[in-house]
């Protein structure tokens, strides 16, 4: 791990996201300055009003600037001042709720694709024109290195294994759906910072890049059980509730903390730069199932997880050798499912228990007045 120094400012972007917060807590407790960039004041607000940040008292080792259009020209241009060390975490993402609409196809390019592009090359102009940036780390993704119909099932996987180095060509949209597009985005933006660096030997700074599979565990920003869903929670969360998936899904997944603790970790001179690291393990979903019985069997009893939804995996063979190598062991899929299903668990239990307080609430409350009334 990185040693900070009095010198050492980290910017982050994404923040206000599951990976992001999570990431901004494990560099606080590691002892970094930490500059957050954010899309408004009342963002900052709610992150320096979260419990976990108030109970670091980081002080002036948290401080913010906004930023609220991250593909802008020169959009990063004021909050890179004075930084040693980048941690790029926002993306653009929009999953769609069951009241939202999609993303129109004739709008995709302009809502993934080209923000992507965009929001990645602006950092790297503004780290470059800084002169004081020595790092970059950007969080990739895996759906960058897969042929996304391979991905999905729809096409057989490459023969050999998935690795940092492993690189697809963009497909021109519409796309499907939004996942796609969002995988598309992906693989733009890795190929336009590939370009960007290369066009740019003489910059004073290199760069990581990290390729997370679908990101499970607990997401400190969700105070009920329905935020708990945000993401790729909702894989695992939907199938123990009782969802069976349409399309099969591929499996390779990674903790949520493990994704935080090498962002952080990437900071270091130590950790071989101008490289990539793959953030995933194989997984098959359905065992998803087998760990909540054995950790939440009270639970599944209760019906509060019914624990009888499916997943149909589609098997990755993904080479994260040199990441543990580097970084040491990624947590299993039984770590990932007991943090994300106990969030669920525990955040559904509490409201249950304060619907069950308040539907006495008025009962109680007439049993003051009576007896009241019988006392006068």
């Amino acid at each position: 791990m990185m040693v900070p120094t009095t010198n050492t400012l980290v910017l982050i972007t994404g923040v206000t996201g599951h990976i992001g917060f999570k990431t901004l807590l494990f560099a606080l407790n590691s002892g970094f300055t930490v500059r957050a960039a954010v899309r408004s004041n009342s963002k900052a607000q709610n992150i320096l009003n979260h419990p976990k940040i108030q109970s670091l008292a980081p002080g002036p080792r948290l401080t913010f600037i906004t930023v609220p259009d991250l593909t802008a020209p020169h959009a990063y241009d004021a909050a890179v001042e004075g930084v040693t060390h980048i941690i790029h975490i926002a993306s653009p993402l929009r999953i769609s709720s069951g009241t939202d609409d999609e993303i129109p196809l004739n709008e995709q390019d302009a809502y993934f694709i080209q923000p992507a592009i965009r929001g990645t090359t602006s950092m790297l102009d503004a780290a470059h024109a800084s002169q004081t940036v020595r790092r970059i780390v950007i969080t990739s993704s895996l759906t960058a290195l897969i042929p996304f119909d391979a991905l999905v099932g729809d096409a057989p996987l490459p023969a050999e294994p998935i690795t940092p180095a492993s690189r697809v060509e963009l497909t021109e949209g519409p796309y499907l759906n939004e996942f796609e597009a969002y995988a598309a985005s992906k693989v733009a933006a890795l190929a336009h910072a590939e370009e960007w660096l290369a066009s740019h030997p003489s910059r004073q700074f290199d760069c990581i890049h990290l390729h997370p599979g679908f990101v499970q565990g607990r997401n400190e920003l969700a105070t009920s059980a329905r935020e708990v869903f945000g993401g790729t929670n909702k894989l695992v969360l939907g199938m123990v509730l009782g969802k069976t998936f349409e399309a099969p899904i591929a499996g390779a997944t990674v903790h949520v903390d493990d994704v935080a603790r090498i962002h952080v970790q990437a900071l270091s001179p130590f950790v071989p730069g101008d490289m990539g690291y793959i953030l995933s393990q194989a997984t098959e979903w359905d065992d998803a199932k087998t760990f909540v019985s054995k950790h939440f069997g009270g639970a599944v009893e209760k019906r509060v997880v019914p624990n009888t939804g499916h997943i149909e995996t589609t098997r990755v063979n993904v080479d994260n050798g040199l990441t543990e190598d580097v970084f040491g062991r990624l947590a299993g899929f039984e770590e990932q499912v007991k943090s994300v299903v106990g969030h669920y668990v525990e955040l559904r239990m509490k409201g249950m228990a304060r619907r069950k307080r308040e539907s006495k609430r008025p009962a109680a409350q007439q049993e003051a007045v009576r007896h009241a009334i019988a006392t006068v």
